[in-house]
């Protein structure tokens, strides 16, 4: 008697097989790279990288779970059961900030609204961007890689809105500026290292109920040939670290506005969030809160638009957050802002 299984039984047998180790490898793969996160960070420009998408690695994992049970594999499901019981907090915090509680506070004095903003170093429609800036109704904005025409606009349009400017366009992508609808005064203040994208700006502004201190920064980006981009990586850490210094050295409230070029998934971003500073985004956003990139294609290669939050306002204590949502677009920059409503007070 013919025990064989007809063609069609076998070559179901066969794609059923392959599928599945397909699942094996990404199921080993994730335990590879959740294991060199762990211990290495972000130390390598690849890992850097990998660890920037962390939440999209993971998603296909809470699917594979009830597939494997159902069709018996047991490896499967032994390796993805506890994967994702470890990974859940990474796969889910993107949308629901759980790895950091929500503080309750006691505010005082009015509300004041923050917005920082990379408007692109080649942006010139500065129509778009006053647009932008007008409909977030910010009473202090931080810009980065601000050009001379876009600082000429604030100067020309917004000088009755916000009297108060510090400008320092540039051409290309090191420019920076602060304006404001409160008095500010520059402070003497320089942050070290020479590869920072533009100078940080340090200002003291009297806002609503008290004087704050807001530093304005533009990290160094990853972005070149992999030497540059695995050198970037501890450079933009001591940079993270410079931050912290300045802040606790600061005797008032302090706001931290500027394009990270780091993730919430990176040991930059803990540096600061680990220090004095809270993520206002973590405090009181919703969703997401991504901010890059505006266009569809990164070194030619398709990308999906707003997929990473790299841009981030922190505060210390003696300021707290409100409401923070993810600025309007203007349709040219490759960043959306971030803009928060922030008041005098304390986090409990």
């Amino acid at each position: 008697m013919d025990t064989l299984q007809p063609p069609s039984h076998r070559t179901r047998h066969i794609l059923l097989n392959l599928l599945f180790a397909t699942v094996i490898v990404y199921l080993l793969f994730l335990v590879v790279w959740l294991i060199t996160r762990t211990l290495f960070g972000d130390r390598w420009w690849w890992l850097f990288l990998l660890n920037a998408v962390t939440p999209y690695l993971l998603m296909p994992l809470p699917l594979l779970i009830l597939p494997a049970i159902i069709a018996r594999r047991w490896f499967a499901v032994a390796l993805s059961i506890p994967l994702f019981v470890i990974s859940a907090p990474l796969l889910i915090d993107p949308w629901f900030q759980l790895s950091t509680a929500r503080y309750g506070f006691s505010s005082q004095g009015a509300p004041f609204r923050v917005m920082t903003f990379n408007i692109n170093g080649g942006n010139e429609r500065t129509d778009r961007v006053l647009a932008a800036i007008r409909a977030a109704q910010p009473d202090i904005i931080a810009l980065q890689e601000l050009n001379p025409s876009i600082a000429a606009a604030l100067e020309r349009d917004l000088k009755n809105e916000y009297p108060y400017q510090l400008l320092d366009p540039q051409w290309g992508v090191t420019g920076m500026g602060i304006i404001s609808r409160f008095p500010l005064r520059p402070l003497a203040a320089r942050l070290p290292g020479d590869r920072w994208i533009g100078a940080p700006q340090a200002v003291e502004i009297d806002t609503p109920g008290q004087t704050i201190t807001l530093l304005n920064f533009h990290a160094i980006p990853p972005v070149g040939p992999s030497e540059y981009m695995t050198a970037a990586i501890g450079e933009r850490e001591r940079q993270a670290e410079a931050i912290n210094a300045f802040v606790q050295a600061q005797r008032t409230p302090v706001v931290v506005a500027g394009d990270m070029n780091a993730t919430p998934f990176h040991r930059a971003y803990h540096i600061l969030e680990h220090g004095a500073l809270s993520d206002v985004w973590r405090e009181c956003g919703s969703g997401a809160g991504f901010t890059w990139p505006g266009n569809r294609t990164i070194g030619g290669v398709p990308v999906l638009p707003w997929f990473v939050r790299i841009d981030h306002l922190f505060t210390t204590n003696g300021i707290v957050c409100l409401d923070a949502s993810v600025g309007p677009w203007d349709g040219v920059s490759d960043h959306r802002a971030v803009v928060a409503t922030l008041a005098a007070g304390w986090r409990n």
